[in-house]
């Protein structure tokens, strides 16, 4: 190992300027208190950097967080409050050094490459504890006999904990730092859902007026939607009479004017706001009142994502009821979440459907009880995945965390 640094250090060294020169470099004040550095390499690092964003309060102290993106990323929405977004500094001297100098992390999580050898050597030299996910064994040990696959290799020493894809990748990893914990195998820190939240007594009571009766969610539909999914329901009515819709528009102020406009068409219906008793001569329930989707994907054995049939709308975040036991159903607009539906359909947890007949089509074929359980548990493995790649970046960071304070 110690020809490998050497042979890594030289590379670097070539890489740093002859004459120090700061740059103008205008950075937002570092907060009071330990700062944890999140970066993202890729687009698929980011997401999965958001959805770990909104399980970092668990972490004691609180850290304030420092996110950066590589070139050519950027942040769907706005950053969660108390979030500093910048752009990380380019791999030279004088940047890396002017970068550690104003933020001074206390520790750091790199989701991904490429990685920079300069800025990650210089934080490991300066003692600040960085841990590495969603790499394979080829990012830290490339193939062939280039001068600069040293300073590739010699990053693994870099980190103190390092998250990758699976075991072929750990052991090639591991070959390059020993005496440094062994990396885990554990896959991507990937995107997914926080879990809906739901009241325990009105669950209860929805389930009892419910009482065992077959149903079905369609959830964020669009106003171009709603008369497909209506459709596809009336086509259902020849194969499950007792079979309820619940309809939950993307807008849920536009529930009063869909529940009047399908009454108006015979259909008898439940709105949610006006707390309507759900009957057994009830067809239609529409969900107009705010956060109620964790009841509806904890009743519905199948729920379709709307936002989805129509272009312009994106999809909506598919790990929500699958995390709850849902089968999902999604129309093939779902550029937003197009890898989390790509995941889902290769493990069997989901199903596309183009229009009224195709929706029906896969409506019927989960009303099979046995159809439902299995997509809806290989969408719910998919959606556990994940999680469990979470908890352990969770456990290392509240480690690092504890040691710098009670240090």
């Amino acid at each position: 190992m110690g020809l490998r640094r050497s042979i890594a250090l030289s590379v670097l060294a070539g890489l740093r300027p002859g004459r120090r020169i700061l740059p103008d470099l205008h950075w937002q004040p570092r907060p009071e208190g330990p700062l944890l550095w999140l970066h993202a390499a890729s687009a698929l690092d980011l997401e999965a950097a958001l959805h770990l964003l909104q399980r970092l309060s668990v972490l004691d102290p609180m850290p304030s967080i420092l996110l950066t993106l590589h070139e050519g990323l950027s942040l769907p929405s706005p950053p969660p409050k108390g979030v500093l977004v910048e752009a990380p500094p380019p791999d030279k001297r004088a940047q890396v050094q002017a970068f550690l100098d104003h933020f001074r992390p206390d520790l750091a999580l790199i989701c991904g490459r490429p990685l920079r050898p300069l800025l990650y050597w210089t934080m490991s030299k300066a003692g600040v504890p960085m841990t590495l996910v969603n790499v394979r064994g080829s990012d830290l040990d490339p193939p062939g006999f280039r001068l600069a696959r040293n300073v590739d290799r010699a990053m693994g020493s870099c980190f103190q904990h390092i998250i990758c894809r699976d075991g072929p990748s750990a052991r090639r990893i591991d070959r390059l730092r020993p005496g440094l914990p062994p990396s885990l195998p554990l896959g991507r820190l990937e995107e997914g859902s926080t879990t809906p939240s739901a009241n325990a007594r009105v669950l209860e009571t929805l389930r009892n007026q419910l009482a065992g009766r077959p149903l079905w969610l369609a959830a964020y539909t669009t106003p171009g939607e709603d008369p497909m999914v209506v459709e596809a329901h009336r086509q259902m009515g020849r194969y499950s009479h007792r079979l309820l819709c619940v309809i939950a528009p993307s807008e849920p102020e536009r529930g009063g004017d869909l529940a009047t406009i399908l009454g108006n068409q015979g259909w008898r219906v439940a709105l949610r706001s006006t707390g309507d008793t759900l009957s057994e001569d009830i067809q239609i329930v529409v969900i107009d009142t705010p956060d109620e989707m964790g009841l509806w994907f904890r009743l519905a054995p199948i729920s379709f994502m709307g936002s989805s049939l129509i272009p312009g709308f994106g999809g909506k975040d598919p790990f929500a009821p699958a995390t709850l036991g849902s089968a999902v159903l999604y129309g093939p607009n779902v550029g937003h979440y197009l890898d989390s539906y790509g995941r889902l359909v290769n493990a069997g947890g989901a199903r596309i459907v183009k229009d009224a007949s195709s929706l029906a089509q896969g409506l019927q074929l989960l009303l099979a009880p046995d159809k439902a359980a299995a997509q809806a548990h290989a969408a719910w493995d998919v959606a556990s995945r994940g999680a469990e790649v979470t908890d352990k970046v969770l456990e290392i960071l509240q480690e690092q965390l504890d040691e710098k304070v009670f240090s």
